[in-house]
């Protein structure tokens, strides 16, 4: 009996001793840093990078690699990669997240216009550290709400995900954990109890974006949604619209209608909606109408 109760104590020894030298499982330098460094293949421009399609309101992961084009912006070097934004009927939301483990991807976002050209940065006034929870690991992360539209007029198109040099020069602390994980035997939880280790940020990282919006329904979706509708009905009852033709005279007018009947109601970011919409159609003169659709508006107040 004696022996046997000595065997606990022995096994306990032998796993505290693991506990401590396990944090040799964090990285020790910053991945990625040396080929960030590297000048080959450097560098590209913003218009050159592949942008990332979002078409509908979803959970997105973008991966920044070795393989990432490499960018020099003013807060230094950094791998980097993009998300086309939708055109939508409201505000653009979503979360950005990056999870803090071995190492951390600290990121920040550059808004851009559709020519590519800076409207805004969200940075690490907004994307924070967030320490770990019941629900979430720790997580550098932030709620954002894009602007429909900016000052200038823009809106905005694209964002561009990075890291600074700043970032890449700090490390974020192994958070010490509560009485209740140590009590409960999580490993991680004796690592970090038994170390005062700090992750490095990483060059490279996945971060996850979670959007919301409202997606536009296109001249083109609407014309195809219509198509379906008059295979099915009667010829009789079918009703002829000028959406169903491939005319562009009759798609300039539809836009044309669109945009006016918007601004007469007072719904100018529906009117702006359109005139994008319309731009990338490839129909022409729409900015011109919104324009003299806002000056009726004004002369009627």
């Amino acid at each position: 009996m004696k022996y046997l109760a000595i065997l606990p104590a022995v096994f306990a020894l032998s796993a505290c001793s693991t506990v401590t030298e396990s944090p040799v499982i964090y990285h020790k330098t910053s991945p990625g840093l040396e080929s960030l460094q590297n000048n080959e293949n450097c560098c590209e421009t913003l218009s050159n990078i592949q942008y990332q399609n979002i078409a509908n309101p979803q959970e997105t992961f973008v991966s920044i690699t070795t393989a990432s084009p490499k960018v020099e912006f003013k807060s230094g070097r950094s791998f980097a990669e993009g998300i086309k934004l939708p055109t939508t009927l409201d505000a653009i939301r979503f979360s950005v997240t990056s999870n803090a483990g071995y190492s951390t991807f600290v990121p920040s976002l550059l808004v851009l216009d559709q020519n590519y050209q800076p409207l805004d940065v969200i940075g690490n006034e907004s994307i924070k550290y967030q320490p770990l929870s019941l629900l979430d690991g720790a997580q550098y992360g932030a709620q954002v709400e894009l602007q429909e539209r900016y000052l200038n007029g823009e809106a905005p198109a694209y964002l561009v995900v990075f890291t600074t040099s700043e970032a890449l020069s700090e490390t974020t602390p192994v958070e010490k954990p509560s009485d209740m994980a140590m009590r409960s035997g999580d490993i991680q939880a004796n690592i970090a109890h038994n170390t005062d280790y700090e992750i490095p940020h990483s060059a490279i990282g996945k971060v996850s974006f979670d959007f919301e919006f409202t997606a536009v329904t296109t001249v083109v979706e609407e014309q195809n949604r219509q198509k379906r509708v008059q295979q099915i009905i009667p010829e009789a009852s079918a009703i002829k619209s000028d959406l169903l033709t491939e005319n562009p005279l009759n798609q300039k007018e539809v836009y044309s209608t669109l945009i006016e009947n918007s601004v007469s109601s007072g719904d100018f970011s529906a009117a702006l909606t359109y005139v994008e919409e319309s731009e990338r159609l490839g129909i022409e003169g729409m900015r011109n109408t919104f324009v003299d659709a806002m000056k009726q508006y004004q002369k009627a107040q």
